[in-house]
This record gives structure tokens, C-alpha cells and sequence, in this order.
């Protein structure tokens, strides 16, 4: 009787125990659960606090990406507007157009790199008694400097026109100088009527202002050689060129301005490197802007 009296307990004890082990183990799986999803709710968290960072500097990237071209694009409208505006003329519009399109055009068959062609439209060097004298184009080449004087004239253009070579033209001879050459446009109006206007001769303006760019680049220890261009770029115009000067470049097309500097570039020694250039363009642009 006692010793089932002592075996009844033990049981009691041991369901006790049992029941407080089961009870423990399930409070500290309890435990165990809440910190798992605590854990997970702070990797969320963490996840996305991450996202929403990145998210944040991909934002700010595409922003800072979109002001920038923004601003590049604002600058080449107001350099485009400041060209047209600075420009005397259409036909220097046109010329620095031809000139962009056909840098665009070296780069891409990579005759030329990016800098390695400077192109400097209207602009002005000092001609020492306190005037300037304006430059429609200058192109910087590792062959060389070259100034283009743009004539956009209209019409049947007589060049270098003088009283000992007016040829057929002999009943003008009282109108030209007995030295200068001049330049005759022949012009017929809408009504037909024939116009004749007397111009000086261009390649007379451009040495002269060839002889001027010269004198300031050596006065900044630049020696060089300064290679003139007239270009006649207008559609309607038909050049009758009397002239005798052979060192002025004459070309009356777009083809013939494209060729003339391929053939500057593949068959004439480099003497200018990409920094050479940018320092040459420097000196010009201190010069343009005092």
C-alpha cells in the first residue's frame, strides 16, 4: 500500500515536471519566434531603407545627368544664337555650318581626332591703332592656321579687274584704279534690268588681314605661316577670276572647300599637336576679347 502510495506520487512529480519542461520549451520557442520576426522585420527594414538609398542616388544621378545636358544643350542654343547674331551675314552662317559638318565628318572616319580641329567663327585681332579688324573664319589644323574671308555674292563675279587686264571690259577701265584690282558683280533684277556694282577685291582684304594675324601671333612668339582661303559660297554665282595672285586660295564650292583641307591634311607635314592648338586658340580668344 505504501509503496503504491509512493508510486502514485512519483508519477504526479514526474507529469509535474514533464508539464513544466513542455511549458518552458514552448515559451522559449515562443521567444525563439518573436525574434525571428523581429530579425525579419529589421532585414526589411534594413532592404528597404537600402532600396529606397539607392533609389534616392539613381534619382539623383539621372537629375544631375539631365541638368547637365540641360545646361550643354542651353549652351550650344546661345552659342548657335550668338553666331547668328555676331555674324554680318548669312553666307558666314552658312560657312560655319559647312565647316562643323565637315569636322563632324573627319572625326567619324577618324582622319582627324576631336582636337585637332578648331574652328574660330567672327572673330577680331587688334590692328595696333587702337580698331580691330573682324576674321570671318579661322581653322586651326596640326597643318597649319587657315583664314577664310566668306563672300556670299550673288550673280556673274569679275575678280581682279584692272585697266591693264580689263579685256573686254574696256569701256569700265575710267571705273578702276590704275593699281588696285577691283571686283564687278553682274546682277539681272526681277524685271530684268542689269546691275553692276564695284567692289573691292577680296584677296587684297584677306592678305592684309593675314599680315595682321600674323604680326599679333609673332608679338606672342608664335611664328606661322597664315593660309588664305575666299570662299565664294553662294548657289547663284559664276566666278571670273582675272586675278594674278597665286598664294590666295579661290574656291567656290563646298566640294572644293571639303577637298582642299583633305589634301592639307594627308599630303603636308604636321607641325601643331592637340595642345599646341588649344594654346594657339587661347592666344586668339584673349586677342577677340580685349
Amino acid at each position: 500500500m505504501i509503496w503504491l502510495i509512493i508510486l502514485t506520487l512519483l508519477l504526479a512529480a514526474s507529469a509535474a515536471w514533464l508539464g513544466y519542461t513542455v511549458k518552458k520549451e514552448k515559451a522559449k520557442q515562443k521567444v525563439l519566434r518573436s525574434n525571428h520576426f523581429e530579425e525579419l522585420a529589421a532585414m526589411k527594414e534594413i532592404q528597404k531603407a537600402s532600396m529606397e538609398t539607392a533609389a534616392a542616388t539613381y534619382d539623383e544621378k539621372v537629375f544631375l545627368l539631365s541638368e547637365s545636358y540641360q545646361r550643354e544643350l542651353e549652351k550650344l542654343m546661345i552659342e548657335n544664337e550668338a553666331i547668328r547674331k555676331n555674324y554680318r551675314n548669312p553666307g558666314e552662317i552658312k560657312t560655319h555650318q559647312i565647316l562643323e559638318n565637315f569636322k563632324n565628318d573627319l572625326i567619324r572616319k577618324r582622319i582627324i581626332p576631336p582636337d585637332e580641329m578648331i574652328i574660330m567663327p567672327n572673330i577680331f585681332i587688334p590692328e595696333g591703332n587702337g580698331s580691330t579688324r573682324q576674321i570671318d573664319h579661322l581653322v586651326l589644323l596640326s597643318t597649319g592656321i587657315y583664314l577664310i574671308e566668306t563672300k556670299h555674292w550673288k550673280g556673274h563675279i569679275v575678280m581682279g579687274l584692272n585697266r591693264m587686264g580689263s579685256h573686254k571690259f574696256s569701256f569700265l577701265t575710267d571705273l578702276v584704279d590704275h593699281e588696285k584690282e577691283k571686283t564687278l558683280i553682274f546682277t539681272k533684277g526681277d524685271s530684268g534690268e542689269l546691275t553692276v556694282k564695284t567692289l573691292d577685291n577680296p584677296i587684297c582684304q584677306i592678305q592684309q588681314t593675314a599680315v595682321l594675324l600674323s604680326n599679333y601671333l609673332q608679338s606672342q612668339d608664335i611664328k606661322t605661316w597664315i593660309n588664305t582661303l575666299v570662299f565664294f559660297n553662294h548657289d547663284e554665282k559664276e566666278v571670273h577670276d582675272w586675278s594674278d595672285n597665286s598664294i590666295v586660295k579661290r574656291i567656290s564650292t563646298q566640294d572644293q572647300l571639303q577637298q582642299y583641307f583633305i589634301h592639307e591634311l594627308t599630303s603636308r607635314d604636321r607641325i601643331y599637336g592637340a595642345f599646341q592648338l588649344k594654346n594657339i586658340k587661347q592666344i586668339i580668344d584673349n586677342a577677340n576679347y580685349f
